[in-house]
């Protein structure tokens, strides 16, 4: 039997407001579920400009068509507008993920200065990072998180540490095959990290010519049987413009029989396999502007 995690980063106030409802017609149209992790703090996303100088960043932005993708209001937050706290206007739309039967977690309190900045960032900015992301999920949902999937698949050694501190069942902070115990200073942490296994629509479209469709036929080829298969998605693309090529995705999981399971409900297989203990790394992957964290 072939299995699928559907993972859904939101990671702005628009992706939250019309995202997240779009997702959601799409996965019950469907009878699937998901994952859904949610940045909470204040959308900067004007000031992902400064990665204009990024290997690789204008032609993603080029080729993914990003003032339509995203809106032309969005990318002037925290620049020329000021950036809105997302939790203070989109609490609903969270909500209504968990109402809807689809798993809720963490993804974010400041989404664009973590991206950006997180190895620049102190140990005590990372801290309070942390913990108002938790405290904003709290106040939400009314119990602790159990999942949280850090931005842009990006950690280092400080995150892992200060996250360990939450007692979560798992985290996907990076990409990889399998899932692993991370090894931070000699020490082996002891949340499972799961791994985000397949490439994403928005890396590989318009990337030599690939259609919306030749990304959905390269995705259904490369989820493997009895294998751990994590596919991310996001609000602003699959829950926007590409909505129609997500609608066609699940179509292709249903022909194909791939079930869709929560990150929560494979946990406990995952756990009984004995995952084993590794270090990370990191790499740059074709259709990504700069590094993302890699199990070894």
């Amino acid at each position: 039997m072939k299995s699928i995690s559907l993972r859904v980063d939101v990671d702005t106030l628009e992706g939250s407001l019309t995202g997240i409802p779009t997702l959601l017609r799409l996965l019950d149209k469907h009878q699937m579920r998901a994952s859904f992790y949610f940045s909470f703090g204040p959308d900067n996303s004007g000031k992902a400009i400064r990665r204009v100088f990024r290997k690789g960043f204008l032609a993603k932005m080029r080729r993914t068509k990003a003032p339509q993708m995203y809106g032309v209001k969005t990318l002037m937050y925290g620049v020329l507008l000021p950036a809105p706290i997302i939790h203070k206007q989109a609490a609903p739309q969270m909500r209504s993920a968990l109402a809807a039967g689809h798993e809720v977690g963490i993804h974010a309190w400041d989404h664009v200065q973590y991206h950006d900045l997180l190895d620049r960032k102190s140990r005590k900015w990372l801290d309070d990072w942390y913990a108002r992301s938790h405290g904003a999920f709290q106040d939400i949902f009314g119990f602790k998180a159990k999942g949280a999937v850090s931005p842009a698949w990006r950690c280092n050694d400080t995150t892992l540490e200060l996250q360990e501190a939450y007692g979560l069942d798992y985290a996907g902070d990076c990409r990889g095959a399998a899932p692993f115990y991370p090894i931070v200073n000699g020490k082996t942490l002891s949340t499972l990290q799961i791994p985000t296994t397949l490439p994403t629509l928005d890396e590989l479209y318009g990337l030599d010519g690939m259609s919306e469709g030749d990304v959905n036929q390269k995705v259904w080829f490369l989820i493997r049987e009895d294998a751990l298969n994590v596919y991310a998605l996001h609000t602003e693309v699959e829950g926007g413009m590409l909505h129609g090529a997500f609608d066609a995705f699940l179509q292709g999981l249903r022909d194909r029989e791939v079930v869709a399971r929560t990150h929560a409900e494979w946990l406990p297989e995952l756990i009984a396999a004995n995952p084993p203990a590794k270090e990370m790394t990191r790499r740059e992957v074709p259709g990504r502007a700069g590094w993302l964290s890699f199990e070894s």
